[in-house]
């Protein structure tokens, strides 16, 4: 099942100067994203489920638990397009047999149409994606340290063809790509059956 997004919903202006954050969940334990997912499997089941380290005690986790590896279920946040962005996605991953991922996803166009930086426990690795017609090419890879049951900081700085992607205070790789140059949605992504707590989404302007 592939869920569109309807991007001109989602049309509002990029602060010029401060730091957004990007709420994921409502302070009364709502889904504050839109959900949807790329490739096959059981529709994507994204929930707030408590968590004391998070924003205002919730975190945003994708619940369903089918193991298809082709399976990659999506949240898009509704306060922000952009194009050049410097932000910072706050994580814990749980569990997953097939993957125990967290992924930070922007210049999206539709489910099936994005960027993602995809942080991997199971095998303790980032990757960057594009995503094109629902199916992923690899751009870059690092191998990080990802612990399971801890918290760790995934931030992208993205401006024209250049990307940058880091793990914590880690520089991992820097790439570029010119395939998708237009401004698009920002959100999270999982795969298969991962179980993760995403925290807070922070974005900026690059400077």
């Amino acid at each position: 099942m592939r869920v569109p997004l309807t991007l001109v919903a989602l049309f509002l202006a990029f602060p010029a100067s401060a730091q957004l954050v990007v709420p994921l969940t409502t302070p009364d334990g709502r889904v504050a994203c839109t959900q949807g997912m790329t490739g096959i499997g059981r529709p994507a089941h994204w929930q707030a489920v408590a968590d004391p380290e998070a924003p205002d005690g919730w975190a945003l986790a994708e619940t369903a638990a089918d193991p298809s590896d082709l399976r990659m279920p999506l949240c898009i946040a509704q306060q922000a397009i952009t194009r050049d962005l410097d932000a910072t996605l706050r994580f814990k991953p749980l569990s997953g047999t097939r993957a125990r991922v967290a992924g930070l996803m922007f210049r999206a166009q539709s489910a099936n149409d994005y960027y993602v930086v995809r942080a991997n426990a199971l095998d303790n690795s980032v990757r960057f994606y594009r995503v094109e017609k629902g199916k992923r090419s690899q751009l870059a890879m690092k191998e990080a340290v990802i612990e399971a049951g801890r918290w760790h900081a995934l931030r992208v700085i993205a401006s024209a063809d250049r990307f940058e992607v880091a793990l914590g205070r880690d520089t991992l790789f820097s790439t570029t790509d010119r395939s998708l140059p237009q401004s698009g949605a920002i959100g999270v992504w999982s795969q298969a059956d991962s179980i993760t707590h995403y925290g807070s989404l922070l974005v900026a302007p690059v400077r």
